[in-house]
């Protein structure tokens, strides 16, 4: 299954299914500091939304909109800058260090590992590929999204994010950026989208600081 951007931009942003319909809200209010990023998922038309002290947080979920679609809160980023970032998820508060927490080293920064509901570990992989001179010096270095694989050593793949296509030189080939969940990960979707924004916001901001060194 595929969720593909509506817009631009990763925190102010809606997911779409194959078939057009937004499945994640993605909202961060615009501050310069303790900026605070809410993810909000559909609720099935067929379906009550949850009352305000059944959901994960605790507080109240959105009006209704997108026709007979309802949103509820999936959960909260609460960004830090010299400390841990809070995430706020299935009811529990924790640091997002601890939540997911760094392993090996990428390009512009560790990989982070988390565990799954089924209790197996997974690890978001940053990958990139870069063009080398014959001097070995890098001339330039592409970005080619992140990856979540099963951390078993089998190299399970099981979501893909792909950078948009702008289609420059070939328009027939613009795409939007979207996340791709393979069937391996359908039983844990929500998990998946909630530490793929994390994650790519982290990757953009390392990517960002290693472009200015």
């Amino acid at each position: 299954m595929n969720f593909y951007q509506t817009g631009t931009g990763l925190l102010d942003n809606s997911y779409a299914n194959e078939a057009g319909q937004v499945i994640y809200k993605v909202s961060t209010p615009n501050k310069y500091t303790d900026r605070v990023t809410t993810i909000s998922h559909i609720i099935p038309s067929d379906r009550e939304p949850p009352r305000e002290e059944d959901t994960d947080l605790g507080g109240a979920q959105s009006e209704e909109v997108d026709f007979r679609d309802r949103f509820a809160i999936l959960g909260v980023i609460d960004w830090k800058v010299k400390t841990s970032s809070i995430m706020r998820y299935k009811g529990k508060e924790i640091k997002a260090s601890d939540y997911l927490k760094k392993k090996g080293w990428g390009w512009y920064t560790k990989n982070r590992v988390f565990e799954g509901p089924d209790g197996k570990e997974y690890t978001w992989k940053m990958t990139s590929t870069s063009k080398v001179s014959r001097y070995n010096h890098v001339i330039y270095h592409t970005d080619t999204g992140i990856k979540l694989f099963r951390n078993d050593g089998s190299d399970t793949p099981i979501a893909k994010w792909h950078i948009r296509n702008r289609g420059l030189f070939n328009p027939a080939k613009a795409k939007p950026a979207y996340l791709e969940i393979f069937p391996e990960g359908e039983h844990m979707v929500d998990d998946i989208f909630f530490t793929f924004i994390y994650v790519e916001k982290i990757r953009k901001e390392n990517e960002r600081a290693a472009a200015t060194t």
